[in-house]
């Protein structure tokens, strides 16, 4: 009876077990993110390349080499990949070329003090590119590059775009390495349990629809065209600290690959022409691309391979995604997308929902009602709260045509402060050179003005590590500045150069200013006094002009390497209004 009972005990222990098992391997596999479905072809549109954007190499802080990169964006079926190394711009880049049949596009990441900044299709810069956002930007423009602003919403907050002013190219919609760092540690460790079998899939279960962003890239579309992609941001990196962006830990995980990356969200970039093969001509045409906005985003771990066909169409013409057309009576918005079961296709107009259907097509005419029109495409179950899009398209903007674009011309001084040009003095760091040099005669009384000498300026920063190196020179000022508005001189450069004109308050270390540029060519600069910013711990934001004293001229190592030298000729320093 004893034996009977212990086996009885023994199968229901068994059964129980049993019973165990199966309910946690259910709830396990409940855990694991749906395989992708497969969309329906969408034909009529260009011929696309699909592709990731914004990965790091181990030439940064990634830990992959561009070749590795390349093939594991060949495993995900990509056609391109666009390197985005974190650096100033100085590295030459690499030459777009093929890899495992990807074709591989080197740009460049640069830090600047209103965020991160992504630069496309730029030589190699002729100094550092660092300071505002606006004046990074404006090197990078006029290096024949377009600046996009990279994980504008980051919550960490020393990498979050808060430079709003500065006129970008463009901006990331999406960023796979932000999207994850807000998420509870609930979601976290189901994505960690899931990752080993369905990876994309998990890294898609942390992504979140962007509202806020959203919102202000709608609105910054009445203005002006702002093209917007997915940023994979991969790295295949982790480390256990990961205090500074880039990171520089010397341990770390290998993980998420790739690969995942590169699964879990695409870029589709409309062509003109299909991919030829020719490395630097494709590269040309994939970056035109992207700076035109034709381009939309597809979640592949929803729903794979995608497609997108949109259009307007009036007056006898039809535009596509990032173009603008004048409204008019019989304008026609069209959209057709890879269609999923239990997707629903919206179209949107400023950022609110104008129609919406379920049969992934729709044809609306919109008529004279201007605006910013993008689509979406929905699918029920999609991960986030509020769920992210599967599929987001850039924008077709609908007339009146945008205000003149472009900087004005400063107006002509109504008044004028000369700053006393004879009265220079030089300063400079240990080691670094600074000295008042004799300009030419002709150059002297070509630009010599009201008895103002022009100063010649001869600097050079010591070599080493960066070390406060710094060069200046430095013009008294006549006092009563809070009348005028603005600073304004003359300045020749015998290279390409970014240096600061700053103020200094009458205490001798409180400073304020901004950067410039100067080459060869003679250019006015003139600089409204409020744009000003505070250098080091100020009393005040602005600078309380009726206090400055001194108007400098200074080299240091944010726009220049130790060891660098260069000559400039400035003439006609005037505080003006």
């Amino acid at each position: 009876m004893t034996q009977m009972t212990q086996k009885v005990g023994s199968r229901r222990r068994l059964k129980v077990a049993v019973v165990l098992a199966v309910s946690l391997a259910a709830g396990w596999w409940a855990l694991l993110p749906a395989a992708p479905a497969a969309t329906a072809v969408v034909t009529g549109g260009g011929p696309t390349a699909r592709g990731a954007y914004h990965v790091h190499s181990d030439r940064s802080d990634g830990s992959g080499t561009a070749d590795e990169i390349a093939a594991a964006a060949a495993q995900a079926g990509l056609q391109f990949v666009i390197l985005t190394d974190h650096g100033d711009a100085t590295r030459p880049p690499d030459e777009p070329h093929y890899r495992h049949g990807v074709l591989v596009i080197d740009a460049v990441e640069i830090n600047t003090s209103g965020g991160h900044l992504v630069a496309l299709g730029l030589p190699a810069a002729p100094y550092p590119l660092a300071g505002t956002a606006a004046d990074v930007l404006e090197d990078v423009r006029r290096l024949g590059g377009r600046g996009l602003a990279a994980h504008p919403e980051s919550p960490r907050p020393g990498l979050q775009w808060t430079a709003w002013d500065a006129p970008v190219d463009g901006i990331e919609w999406l960023n796979g390495d932000s999207d994850w760092r807000d998420e509870a540690g609930g979601s976290l460790a189901r994505a960690v349990l899931a990752f080993p079998w369905r990876p994309a899939g998990a890294m898609a279960s942390l992504l979140d629809r962007p509202v806020a962003l959203l919102a202000r890239w709608d609105a910054m579309g009445l203005s002006r065209p702002v093209p917007a992609l997915a940023a994979a941001d991969a790295h295949a990196r982790l480390s256990p600290r990961r205090a500074a962006d880039p990171d520089s830990s010397a341990w770390h995980l290998p993980i998420p690959g790739y690969e995942a990356s590169f699964r879990a969200f695409s870029n589709h970039v409309v062509l003109e022409r299909a991919l030829s093969g020719d490395g630097p001509a494709d590269a040309a045409a994939v970056l035109a691309s992207i700076a035109a906005g034709r381009a939309f985003t597809v979640i592949d771990a929803l729903a794979t391979p995608g497609g997108l066909v949109f259009t307007a169409t009036g007056s006898g013409r039809t535009v596509g995604m990032g173009e603008s057309i004048e409204a008019g009576d019989d304008l026609t918005l069209s959209a057709r997308i890879g269609s999923v079961p239990g997707g629903r296709l919206v179209l949107l107009r400023d950022g609110a929902t104008m129609q919406e259907t379920t049969a992934g097509e729709l044809r609306v005419t919109i008529g004279r009602e201007p605006g910013v029109y993008r689509v979406e495409g929905h699918l029920a179950g999609a991960p986030g709260t509020p769920p992210v899009p599967w599929l987001l398209s850039n924008p077709i903007y609908v007339g009146p045509a945008w205000p003149a674009g472009g900087l004005a011309a400063p107006d002509e001084p109504v008044s004028r402060i000369p700053v006393r040009t004879d009265e220079t003095t030089v300063e400079h760091g240990s080691g670094d050179t600074s000295e008042l040099v004799t300009t030419p005669a002709a150059d002297a009384r070509a630009r010599r003005l009201a008895g103002e000498p022009p100063i010649g300026w001869h600097f050079a920063l010591s070599a080493g590590a960066p070390d406060g190196q710094f060069a200046a020179i430095q013009l008294p000022t006549l006092g009563g500045l809070a009348v005028f508005d603005r600073v304004r001189f003359r300045v020749t450069a015998e290279a390409p150069a970014r240096l600061w004109v700053q103020l200094r308050a009458d205490r001798g270390t409180e400073r304020w200013g901004r950067t410039f540029y100067a080459d060869a060519t003679t250019r006015l600069v003139d600089l409204p006094l409020r744009s000003f910013q505070p250098i080091g711990e100020t009393s005040a934001q602005a600078p309380p002009l009726e206090r400055m004293r001194s108007l400098l001229f200074v080299v240091d190592t944010l726009n220049h390497r130790p060891g660098s030298s260069g000559r400039l000729i400035i003439t006609e320093p005037a505080f003006v209004r």
